[in-house]
């Protein structure tokens, strides 16, 4: 007898009522507790509204939900669901390329193949970056707070202002 098996007895024995909550349906509780959340923020002026607003603005354009999407400086890669989950690979219902303002749908196998493709390149691609990097990892949270947002936010500018030369005009030469 497995220490799961033998724990779940002894709980009954004590008389916990045990429920198994499929993974799905937890999740749909943890969203369904952040939808006012969610809304706020969308409703929110200024930029930080306007970016939320805009990062989701894509999943309007389709009827499918859209589960991935992987952004480049000239193409864009979207993945609709719900995904079909055989064996122990999840398979999306299809996808699109976006090229110069241009959609080119994707077949479920075109889509699986290429959304495959690009998260193995993710996946090389940070793992190698990383290598050079002392990072710190902290437990995956539904939101990661700042201690103070507006001193994050302006010490983020102050980093990007640092390092993103901005090339100077040829007439400044």
């Amino acid at each position: 007898m497995s220490i799961f098996s033998m724990l779940e007895a002894a709980l009954r024995a004590e008389g916990w009522a045990l429920v198994r909550v499929p993974v799905n349906d937890r999740y749909k509780s943890l969203t369904e507790l952040l939808i006012d959340d969610y809304v706020r923020r969308l409703s929110r002026p200024g930029l930080d509204g306007s970016c939320y607003r805009n990062f989701i603005a894509d999943w309007l354009y389709f009827e499918r939900p859209m589960i991935d999407r992987f952004k480049g400086e000239e193409f864009s890669a979207q993945f609709e669901g719900p995904l079909v989950a055989i064996g122990d690979k999840t398979y999306p219902l299809g996808g699109f390329i976006l090229h110069h303002l241009e959609w080119a749908r994707l077949s479920p196998e075109d889509a699986f193949d290429l959304r495959e493709t690009l998260r193995a390149v993710v996946d090389r691609t940070v793992g190698k970056w990383m290598q050079d990097k002392d990072l710190t990892f902290v437990h995956a949270l539904p939101e990661k707070r700042f201690p103070d947002r507006a001193a994050a936010d302006a010490e983020a500018e102050r980093q990007i202002r640092a390092f993103a030369r901005v090339p100077r005009d040829l007439g400044d030469i």
